[in-house]
């Protein structure tokens, strides 16, 4: 008997090719792929001159008015922003394909962020008397899944997403109010639009943006929103540099060799970063910024222009930017 050159099962010997049903099958999707893929890039080749002619795909993207930010080597096609669907459906149809409920890079950088908090409650100067959580806000939240890790070690979690299924989703699933009798950790979720919505909000400890930025238009007014919504402040109304407010915000990367280099493959994202663009753009926003992979692990700062790590999470404190500006 034959054997498939790919899975090594055994095959008739009256095949005509050396691969078995299964690999042969996936070999012409790979192929069908490529094709594709190739007859993609000779279109953006082939429109290069009319992109250079759009602020929008042009060969710089300019994040300060100085144009001091990272310039792009090459052009890229930033894809409208859209309304995006209802998390949850794509949570359900996640798990019952493969048993997870989140993307496994995102489960990674909530277990991360809680698993800090953690080590916050060991480094609180009372501790062991007192037990100190943080209270966090998970902006674009979604289903609620991720903020429901974060329960398991926050003081209180508020889950906040513009998608009104989602929240009802996670309002059903996850939703849990203290009861004034015992100690439990509170997790609650509201429809907010931060792009918009013009209420003062309670001031947090963690601010949490998984996998959002891309989504965003305008990204610079994003970062604005949530600094001046959420970070906590002096009585002079000052940025509290003692009690400092974290930001815990996460992007592909596209210096990853999985992610496409001329437009986001994701209708639903408008940029992919590489890690150079968003350096430079927190860095307008904050003092602090250190880089981490999704399971939290440090990247070294020599290399935060140029890794491949994708998603990058990145730990940031400290704003720059008036807490008044929006």
């Amino acid at each position: 008997m034959k054997q498939c050159e790919r899975c090594k099962i055994q095959i008739p010997d009256d095949f005509t090719n050396l691969l078995c049903y299964q690999c042969y099958d996936q070999l012409e999707q790979e192929r069908e792929k490529k094709k594709k893929e190739e007859e993609e890039e000779r279109k953006a080749m082939s429109m290069e001159t009319i992109y250079a002619q759009h602020d929008i795909i042009s060969g710089e993207r300019k994040y300060s008015e100085d144009k001091s930010s990272y310039i792009k080597s090459e052009p890229y096609q930033e894809n409208v922003e859209k309304e995006d669907k209802p998390q949850w459906t794509a949570n359900v149809i996640q798990f019952d394909k493969t048993g997870k409920l989140l993307w496994i890079p995102t489960r990674f950088m909530y277990t991360h962020i809680k698993d800090y908090c953690i080590q916050k409650v060991l480094d609180h100067p009372q501790y062991p008397k007192f037990i100190w959580k943080p209270k966090i806000v998970d902006v674009g939240c979604g289903s609620g899944i991720g903020s429901n890790v974060l329960s398991q070690e926050g003081d209180f979690v508020w889950g906040i997403d513009k998608n009104e299924k989602s929240i009802l989703f996670a309002k059903e699933a996850f939703e849990r109010q203290k009861n004034n009798i015992y100690y439990s950790n509170q997790l609650s979720f509201d429809r907010i639009d931060i792009m918009e919505d013009t209420r003062e909000f309670l001031k947090f400890d963690i601010v949490v943006a998984i996998e959002i930025i891309e989504h965003i238009k305008d990204d610079k007014r994003f970062l604005e929103r949530i600094i001046s919504k959420f970070t906590k402040r002096t009585k002079k109304g000052e940025v509290d540099r003692e009690l400092a407010t974290e930001f815990f915000i996460s992007t592909p990367n596209r210096n990853n060799d999985d992610i496409r280099k001329d437009h986001p493959h994701n209708i639903y994202h408008v940029r992919e970063y590489t890690s150079e663009e968003y350096l430079n753009l927190l860095s307008e926003f904050f003092e602090i910024i250190e880089f981490m992979n999704a399971k939290g692990e440090e990247i070294k700062r020599e290399e935060y222009n140029t890794t491949t790590h994708t998603p990058i999470l990145a730990k940031c404190s400290i704003p720059k930017i008036p807490l008044n500006r929006i």
